[in-house]
């Protein structure tokens, strides 16, 4: 959008304001994570919204449920917050969780502790922070070094990164400068750690992400609680779950929170159509229900938002929203999340211990949910113990059946993850640790869920809403909050945030630009970098427009260069 066309658009939103005396009306498409955040700031500064979603409840990729036989809860898949998550932290605290707080103060766990845990050797934990890389992912002293060296591209790069890096695989440029044992150990992390399987990330997305977790400013601080005194979670430090389902935790109080601010919701509207007069959006459709606002926001996924912009040619061709086809170009990414119910309590000798199976072919993590939960919160009809688990990658074939996910039956897929679990000799021993030498074997399984959503069938997995991540093929065509469209606005994980990467900041980010875009009252957090990489990746910037190599391949030909010369000048 233009000088112009913005002034006209900020002085069409006071004209309006004057004349009626009362604020626009703002229709919000999506009630996932970016929906909740848009309408939370807007309603905050008077705006009237409606909210409407396609399925009955909010939270999108992040809703949990509870199955109707044994009341078992249920997530829809496997998620953290970060101490990068600044923005997600800071709505948090907004929101009311009971009358003796917020869901900041009350909602969140303290830090889980990550574990790489192998079929075959012991679990490795991040005990001694950065002193603790080459141990847990099987490297020697040189790979330590090249694995750095590579890393360190990736943090110094700013236009390259962005260009070149999001367009290679993480997995293969790694794979050079590793053995195999090394090698398989760290691209096992991708998945549970970054959230896009090993096959499909980019350079620029596991640098960046991993940028931030060490690096990241400022701490946040976080009340005494039953655990121990009052804490924080800072650069390095481990993440953190909530204390309960994620619905019953997060989205019920915010959705009732909102509710209480003037917010209305209409569940079970999906989408259909927009109208557009070549200028602005007139009105929408859910099926033949005509809905109209002066302000509309999508915050639906890429996948249904294509399908849409298709059924108006004229809107699709419009800067921005004709990036959508290119974006979801990699198709929809497959992880399936799960739930392992025991009849007995399972206790770990560490507390909030998080597991990644790194020799597991789906690419396993797992995590004991009453680690972490509130003794209030009900497991489930005769369940003792709930581990939650996701299967991170969908086509490497399994231990069993010789499938991947992509083509298992349902009854395939849970006999898979029972084997691959069982098979972890590094999980097995911790378990022996803290139950009398009682191995995982011994304790006997209830059931293996799996979120009800994914359909098994002959022609593939298939999920109600296709999950979006970012890949290699998505860093140039991911479309701004704000549309030539005068009226339309966009938000979610899969729209230009400072985060970069798919996530749960990504997708508070996106919400907070798409208010911040209305409104200009609205505030962003910015995400933090160090001056050191900032004035680096300035100068790579300049290196890269001449074609020149990375910043820190020319220091290093810099430093072989001057010792040559000083070794022959003598």
């Amino acid at each position: 959008m233009n000088i112009t066309s913005t002034l006209k658009f900020y002085s069409g939103i006071n004209s309006i304001k004057q004349k009626n005396k009362m604020p626009n009306k703002v229709v919000i498409f999506g009630a996932g994570i970016a929906g909740l955040s848009t309408a939370h700031e807007l309603v905050r500064l008077g705006y009237i919204v409606s909210v409407y979603e396609a399925t009955d409840r909010p939270g999108g990729f992040f809703r949990s449920s509870r199955t109707n036989k044994e009341n078992m809860p249920t997530e829809y898949s496997w998620h953290g917050l970060g101490p990068w998550y600044h923005n997600a932290f800071d709505l948090m605290k907004q929101i009311p969780f009971s009358e003796k707080g917020s869901i900041y103060d009350l909602a969140l766990s303290r830090s889980v502790d990550f574990g790489i845990f192998p079929n075959d050797d012991k679990a490795q934990f991040y005990d001694k922070k950065l002193l603790s890389v080459h141990k847990m992912f099987r490297m020697n002293k040189l790979e330590l070094i090249k694995w750095s060296y590579l890393m360190l591209k990736t943090w110094t790069s700013n236009n390259r990164s962005k260009i070149k890096y999001a367009k290679i695989n993480a997995a293969q440029a790694w794979r050079p400068l590793l053995k195999d044992k090394a090698y398989k150990t760290w691209r096992s992390c991708f998945g549970p750690w970054v959230g896009s399987d090993w096959s499909r990330v980019s350079l620029h997305t596991v640098g960046d992400f991993f940028r931030k977790q060490l690096t990241t400013k400022p701490a946040h601080q976080h009340l005494a609680d039953l655990d121990g005194p009052a804490w924080k979670q800072g650069a390095g430090d481990g993440w953190l779950l909530f204390k309960g389902p994620s619905s019953e935790y997060w989205f019920n109080p915010w959705v009732k929170y909102l509710k209480e601010k003037g917010v209305i919701f209409f569940w079970e509207k999906n989408l259909t159509k927009l109208e557009y007069d070549g200028t602005k959006i007139i009105s929408a459709f859910c099926g033949d229900e005509k809905i109209q606002g002066d302000i509309y926001i999508l915050a639906i996924n890429p996948f249904i938002m294509a399908n849409i912009l298709s059924e108006t040619p004229a809107l699709e061709k419009q800067e921005e929203l004709k990036l959508f086809k290119p974006l979801i170009q990699d198709g929809p990414h497959t992880q399936v999340s799960f739930r392992v119910a025991f009849s007995e309590e399972i206790k770990f000798p560490r507390k909030r211990v998080a597991v990644v199976l790194s020799d597991s072919e789906f690419n396993l993590t797992l995590f004991a949910e009453e680690q972490v939960w509130d003794e209030k919160v009900d497991l489930g009809r005769n369940i003792k113990s709930i581990w939650t688990g996701t299967s991170c990658i969908s086509s490497i074939p399994g231990k069993i059946y010789h499938k991947p996910v992509n083509n298992c039956t349902k009854e395939e897929f849970i006999e898979e993850v029972k084997t691959q679990i069982l098979n972890c000799g590094a999980l097995n021993e911790l378990i022996k640790e803290a139950n009398n030498g009682r191995g995982l074997k011994e304790f006997s399984i209830i059931k293996i869920e799996v979120w009800h959503e994914w359909v098994f069938s002959s022609e593939g997995i298939k999920s109600f809403q296709p999950k979006w991540v970012t890949t290699t093929n998505t860093q140039a065509y991911l479309p701004s909050q704000k549309t030539p469209v005068l009226n339309l606005f966009l938000a979610g994980a899969h729209t230009k945030t400072q985060a970069q990467v798919w996530s749960i900041e990504g997708a508070v980010e996106s919400g907070r630009r798409a208010a911040k875009a209305i409104d200009r009252r609205v505030k962003v957090i910015d995400q933090y970098r160090p001056m050191w990489i900032k004035s680096l990746s300035i100068i790579d910037d300049i290196l890269y427009s001449f074609r020149a190599p990375q910043i820190i391949d020319s220091l290093f030909l810099s430093l072989i260069l001057f010792s040559l010369w000083r070794f022959w000048s003598g």
